[in-house]
């Protein structure tokens, strides 16, 4: 049973899509997809690195979409540099907050709350302006984080260990030491809740030769188990779209660009850099 509590009203600045950008215009033609689209992703920003210009699109024609990142994407803050990793995951939640309210056209206005999904709580922001779009914060530990239970890869250790007494405390709010069990039990309330037609992850299973990040083989891993039958599931390839050529149409990567654009303000580590630029031009999918 999932119960929300604790609404409470963020007031950010306005930030509209400036008028005439051809990108982001290109991808608002055309009415609203049916049904309801729930995005799985490990971090705030794998979405709009390697599901966008697909998500892009999804969101400036208003389509029903909900974001879930099970990681709070604190990485190595604070240990190489004197940045708080808890600043750090507020900067990136705002990151995504204002992409997300960018790409849909509205103001960057959230209705935050706290949901109880089996024995995890997770935040559930809602676009103020446009309800129908949510982003979902899980908080678990990032891989990057040797400070979690047992060290790095927290996510990967929960998946490999079904049924085992693996746990870790979510980094968000470590009250609770949660299992592989409690994440897909958490994963499943949210579909239930939101009923999605079509789930969006990465990819489970990548190709070799370009090694993708743990966490996003994890997360993918357990969308793919806690998907419902009848649901559609596309998944996206991650790191590996490096020595792939770029696919996307000007118009395309002009969007993709702004969009990430918007997010890097609220991420000290989002580059610039090579790769950031490459997978800022590239969108593969994969096969689930």
């Amino acid at each position: 049973m999932a119960a929300v509590t604790g609404v409470v009203l963020l007031l950010a600045p306005l930030l509209l899509p400036r008028p005439g950008l051809p990108g982001l215009a290109a991808l608002a033609s055309g009415g609203a997809p049916e049904g309801a689209y729930l995005q799985i992703a490990a971090h705030p920003d794998d979405d709009l690195l390697f599901m966008s210009p697909d998500l892009l699109r999804l969101l400036a024609r208003g389509a029903r979409t909900v974001t879930v990142y099970l990681t709070a994407g604190e990485g190595v803050a604070g240990l190489r540099d004197g940045h708080p990793p808890r600043r750090y995951s507020i900067d990136r939640q705002q990151g995504v907050r204002a992409a997300y309210a960018w790409a849909a056209g509205v103001r960057d206005r959230w209705r935050r709350s706290l949901m109880t999904v089996g024995r995890a709580r997770v935040e559930v922001d809602t676009l103020t302006d446009l309800p129908r779009v949510q982003l979902v914060f899980a908080g678990l530990p990032d891989g990057g984080d040797p400070r979690a239970d047992g060290g790095r890869g927290a996510l990967s250790r929960l998946w490999a260990d079904p049924g085992g007494p693996t746990c870790v405390r979510p980094f968000t709010r470590p009250t609770v030491c949660l299992t592989h069990s409690d994440v897909l039990d958490a994963l499943r309330v949210l579909m239930r809740t939101f009923r999605p037609s079509v789930l969006n992850t990465l990819d489970p299973d990548p190709p070799p030769g370009v090694a993708d990040h743990p966490d996003h083989v994890a997360a993918a891993r357990f969308a793919a188990a806690a998907a419902p039958r009848g649901v559609r599931v596309v998944v996206y390839r991650g790191y590996p779209t490096l020595p792939l050529p770029p696919n996307l149409t000007a118009a395309e990567h002009e969007a993709k660009r702004e969009a990430f654009a918007v997010y890097r303000r609220h991420d000290y580590r989002a580059g610039p850099g090579r790769r950031y630029d490459a997978w800022l031009q590239r969108m593969y999918r994969g096969s689930p």
